[in-house]
């Protein structure tokens, strides 16, 4: 009894097959189970979908800025306004909605609101005129731009893409004094930020704001200030450079004339020029700008403050 051995497993398999002549090849596969899938292969799947998502929202924007700079400026100006506010999901929501619509539908866009010193666009009372033009320099007698006149009082040389980076900013700033606005009743017709130039036909950064109003209307000092400096060039016509801080200065252009005097001190809302059409010009109008530490920041932002919505 103790020499008996059972014999083994392995044993009565190959009995079996060896006496039903099976083959390797008929014997059942055992299914290879699938890989359990890992956090490590979740967390890459992740990230490759949020770099398709940030590549195609890089490419829709870039494509944006070239085909329509006005929407363009108008999704940056809200991104700015979102990441400068507290707001609750609701709100950003529907500030998102307002941009799609504004990017999709342009025209059906509402004009922005004006405060009571502003005319709207249905007020002006002189008719809108095409002509054709042409700039040529003072100095070299050469062909500068050429172009229509369409009477909207916009003009100007803007700042090219990159230097407007460093030049330029629409972050928010508080000045603490009252101002005086420059022209009265006037039109905007050309805010701060990216465009289409009217003169140039060039895409970059207009610096200041353009207000529309009647060649002659008297131009008002915005602060208590010094005259930097007065000149006249190419591209800005007649103009006037105020410093009213060590940080602080105040850009006026495109005059019909000037009355004060550089280096002479002058009191607020004194008129320091009349408005006018000088240089690169499409109608009259006055090119203003504020620069602070000389970065350009948005006039609209001091000069209209209930239209920018800062709260």
């Amino acid at each position: 009894m103790n020499d008996f051995e059972y014999p083994s497993q392995r044993t009565e398999r190959e009995e079996y097959r060896s006496r039903f002549k099976f083959t390797d090849e008929d014997m059942p596969q055992r299914k290879k189970s699938a890989k359990p899938k890992t956090k490590t292969d979740y967390l890459v799947r992740l990230i490759l979908l949020q770099s398709v998502l940030c590549v195609l929202i890089v490419s829709g924007v870039f494509l944006v800025s070239k085909v329509s700079p006005s929407a363009y400026s108008k999704m940056r100006e809200d991104y700015l306004n979102i990441m400068q506010k507290d707001m609750s999901a609701g709100e950003m929501l529907e500030q998102l909605k307002d941009t799609a619509d504004f990017v999709f539908k342009p025209s059906e866009s509402a004009e922005p609101a004006l405060s009571d010193n502003v005319a709207t666009e249905s007020s002006a009372s002189k008719d809108i005129t095409v002509d054709s033009f042409e700039v040529t320099s003072d100095e070299t007698g050469e062909t500068v731009a050429v172009g229509e006149i369409i009477g909207n009082g916009s003009g100007g040389e803007d700042m090219e893409s990159r230097e407007a980076v460093k030049g330029t900013s629409f972050e928010p700033y508080y000045i603490n004094a009252k101002p005086v606005l420059p022209v009265k009743n006037a039109r905007i017709t050309s805010k701060f930020g990216y465009r289409i130039n009217p003169v140039s036909g060039n895409y970059g950064f207009h610096t200041g704001l353009d207000l529309a109003q009647e060649e002659g209307t008297p131009v008002s000092a915005v602060f208590y200030g010094k005259i930097m400096e007065i000149g006249e060039s190419d591209v800005w016509g007649k103009y006037i450079l105020m410093e009213h801080s060590e940080n602080i200065s105040t850009y006026y252009c495109h005059l019909s004339e000037i009355y004060a005097e550089e280096g002479a001190v002058i009191r607020q809302g004194e008129t320091i020029g009349l408005v006018g059409s000088t240089g690169w010009s499409t109608g009259p109008h006055l090119h203003f700008e504020v620069r602070i530490n000389g970065i350009r920041v948005d006039p609209e932002k001091l000069l209209y403050p209930e239209n920018t919505d800062e709260g």
